[in-house]
């Protein structure tokens, strides 16, 4: 009886990715998934042509490189926006270590090509150099749903990676 050739599967939704068992995926197909993933951050805006040039240094810089940055950013971004909330929570709101805070912010998701929070940090500096706790309060409401939004994105792209790691594949290329 001849074997079904199975179609990859398209693009899904972050939850349906996460629901669904890669491991019945074959793993040309997780590497279209992952390519597609990406695409559609490009698409919706979340990420630019700098997480592109991370993802191809997966290639050159090992298997779990992606993984590790993803995590490591996502990571990162909580810390400083967390560090951030407490200053702004001071009687006294020390501006100095805010720009400090956006310093690193903006750096970490310019390098990264998370364009969305990069942007919001351009409109908190501004904040920052007119001395405004409510401007930088809003702000950074928005560069935290931003992180939030980007977080539940990269989740389907981190249960990919984790399964690719897993198998000890490659990019395809």
């Amino acid at each position: 009886m001849p074997r079904k050739v199975q179609n990859p599967p398209e693009f899904v939704t972050t939850d349906k990715c996460i629901a669904m068992d890669l491991k019945k995926v074959d793993t040309d197909s997780l590497n279209r998934m992952l390519l597609d993933r990406i695409q559609e951050l490009e698409r919706k805006g979340l990420v630019d042509h700098n997480f592109r040039q991370c993802y191809a240094l997966k290639e050159i810089s090992g298997l779990t490189f992606l993984l590790d940055l993803i995590l490591v950013f996502l990571d990162d971004v909580h810390t400083v926006v967390k560090a951030m909330a407490k200053t702004l929570t001071q009687p006294v709101v020390n501006y100095d270590e805010m720009y400090s805070h956006h310093i690193k912010l903006k750096g970490s998701s310019s390098c990264f090509g998370a364009c969305r929070i990069k942007d919001a940090c351009s409109k908190i500096r501004h904040a920052i150099e007119s001395n405004s706790k409510d401007g930088c309060l809003q702000v950074l409401n928005v560069i935290h749903n931003e992180y939030k939004s980007l977080h539940e994105q990269f989740d389907g792209v981190i249960k990919i990676e984790r399964e690719l790691v897993s198998r000890g594949t490659r990019q395809a290329s």
